[in-house]
């Protein structure tokens, strides 16, 4: 059984499909099957993020959206913005929303953009957040660690509060050559 072929498509929006099969939502984009989220993913994002997401609440990536539900159902947020870059996840989130009958959760604002661009109007507008999360690649490499330190860097300066917290989305299966330097784009200097 596969899940493109067993599945029942439950939304979609240009390049990007969700999928439902056997109690799990699957998420692709672009041709040929590429697949970038499982909805059972979330026990390792609950593992990861436990009850660390506080207050103002800054999350790169939508994806299936269930990080951001997670990061909502701790009942110390107060607000979500999440950033994503492609408009039919955002589109795909949203049909999910009206296929499940919620209205949503008026504290989740969601922005469409590359997060370069975002993170320069959020500074200028001097928006801050207690609780950053990066959730934007799909696995651990060379290029995302260039790509995540400056970006990491620019938030830890201009958008993370004093005793704030910043963390991104680790993969189980990161070779091990990353994962210690994965680890350090984190750390608080």
């Amino acid at each position: 059984m596969i899940y493109f072929e067993d599945g029942k498509i439950i939304a979609q929006s240009g390049n990007v499909t969700i999928y439902d099969y056997e109690n799990d939502l699957y998420l692709e984009i672009g041709p040929g099957h590429n697949l970038w989220a499982v909805s059972s993913e979330i026990r390792e994002y609950r593992q990861q993020l436990g009850t660390l997401p506080i207050g103002d609440c800054l999350e790169i990536g939508l994806g299936l959206g269930v990080v951001s539900d997670y990061i909502l159902s701790v009942p110390k947020v107060t607000s979500l913005t999440t950033i994503d870059i492609n408009k039919n996840i955002i589109e795909c989130y949203r049909q999910m929303i009206i296929l499940n009958d919620n209205m949503g959760d008026i504290r989740h604002n969601i922005i469409v953009g590359d997060v370069n661009d975002v993170f320069y109007k959020l500074i200028k507008t001097e928006l801050s957040y207690d609780f950053i999360f990066f959730d934007q690649y799909s696995l651990i490499d060379e290029d995302t660690i260039e790509d995540l330190t400056s970006i990491v860097d620019i938030a830890k300066k201009h958008l993370l509060r004093e005793n704030g917290i910043i963390m991104g989305w680790f993969d189980p299966y990161t070779p091990k050559e990353f994962i210690d330097p994965f680890y350090e784009i984190f750390k608080m200097k």
